[in-house]
């Protein structure tokens, strides 16, 4: 797999509200060089903007908006974005570490150069989005639909994918070893140069139709 290229953050502006700075950006949708440390819970509708070199840290935005907005060199801290919408999002050296994105709608999604670590990921839908250079490290995607994804120098690592669903998503070269895979559901046809360990490989072996005795 090709090294993730980290985010460029050069030393952003402390700010405390990303809805207030939305609301001074009406004309340009741009937004950069920027620190938020929001503390108290904001519904965030940011459709079609851009975020680039910008942290937020502590943030809460449940249920908010950001369809349609492209994220550039952009870390995200200990967020909590439940319920909210990133379809048809663009995300490019990107990092989410210790975040909340359950039942989040990525549908559409383009995520490139984009480090995912120790989040919750649980109901979240990543359908038809298109992954490159992508890691996922220590996460739950438990019940998570991540079908007719494209998944291109993708990484698992140690990650909770049980449930999951992954109808008509080429699996060739992606390495589920270190994952929990109980349950998923895929086509068999698209399981062709999946990488697992012998105990999985067991497990999926029910969807052939094989009984080991």
């Amino acid at each position: 797999m090709k090294m993730i290229i980290k985010p460029k953050i050069c030393e952003p502006k402390v700010a405390f509200s990303l809805k207030r700075n939305i609301q001074e950006h009406l004309e340009d949708y741009e937004i950069k060089g920027m620190r938020f440390q929001d503390l108290k819970e904001e519904t965030i509708q940011a459709e079609k903007y851009e975020l680039r070199n910008c942290v937020l840290e502590n943030c809460k935005y449940i249920q908010s908006n950001f369809e349609n907005t492209y994220f550039s060199d952009v870390i995200f801290q200990n967020c909590d974005f439940s319920n909210s919408n990133f379809s048809k999002a663009g995300f490019n050296r990107v990092e989410f570490i210790n975040c909340k994105l359950t039942g989040c709608d990525f549908i559409e999604a383009d995520i490139c150069n984009t480090y995912i670590a120790e989040s919750n990921l649980a109901y979240i839908n990543l359908s038809n989005s298109a992954f490159k250079e992508v890691k996922i490290e220590k996460s739950n995607l438990q019940n998570s639909s991540i079908c007719e994804a494209k998944l291109k120098d993708t990484e698992f690592l140690e990650c909770n994918l049980n449930k999951a669903q992954l109808f008509r998503t080429n699996l060739k070269n992606i390495d589920f070893s270190t994952c929990e895979i109980n349950g998923i559901v895929v086509d068999i046809s698209d399981l062709k140069g999946l990488m697992v360990n012998e105990f999985q490989a067991l497990e999926l072996s029910k969807l052939l139709g094989v009984k080991i005795k």
